[in-house]
Order: structure tokens, then sequence, then C-alpha cells
């Protein structure tokens, strides 16, 4: 990612129980959809999410997990909003795309 961890803030917004949204635009990108294409999905169930909130040495964070067919993007962010780090994973694969 070209962003500086300064921008990254403005990828999430927090709902008032702390809960992280991402914007439609943003997460569209990550999958290298439209917006359009990516709402379409979400009305035809297509996407799947979660969020694990941290514990232990990882209280104050968040991971968010989206998947959309093969590709799971998965994003740490702190509780203030901040991404810590974010990846593309295709389900199947190890983190350097080696096949489980």
């Amino acid at each position: 990612m070209s962003e500086d961890l300064d921008n990254k803030k403005n990828l999430f917004g927090l709902q008032p129980d702390g809960s992280p949204v991402v914007d439609a635009g943003v997460l569209a990108e990550r999958f290298g959809l439209t917006p359009d294409l990516l709402m379409d999905h979400l009305r035809r169930g297509f996407v799947r999410s979660r969020v694990e909130v941290g514990t232990g040495a990882d209280a104050g964070r968040r991971r968010l997990s989206v998947r959309i067919g093969n590709r799971v993007w998965i994003a740490i962010v702190s509780d203030d909003g901040h991404v810590l780090s974010e990846e593309m994973r295709f389900s199947g694969t190890g983190s350097g795309g080696e096949r489980r």
C-alpha cells in the first residue's frame, strides 16, 4: 500500500460501540472491484466478513477479515481506527502464496 499510517486512519469509521466500519469504495478498491459491483456482491450474499476482538497482548486491536470468492482481505485495526497492517490472501494458500 502506498498510504502512510496517518492516511490509513481514513479507511475506517467507528460505530458508537467501537466496531470498525469500512467504506464501500475502500473495500471495493482492495478487491479490484467497483463500488457498484461490491454492493451487488453484498446483496447476493457473496461477501463474508468477521471482526475478532484482540485479548491479552492483542487487547485494543481488532482483526477484520472480508472474503469474496477465493480472496480474503485482512486488516489489523487499533481501537481508534488506525490500520496497523493489512494483507490480501487467497483461500487455500499461506501468507506467502504457497498452497496449504
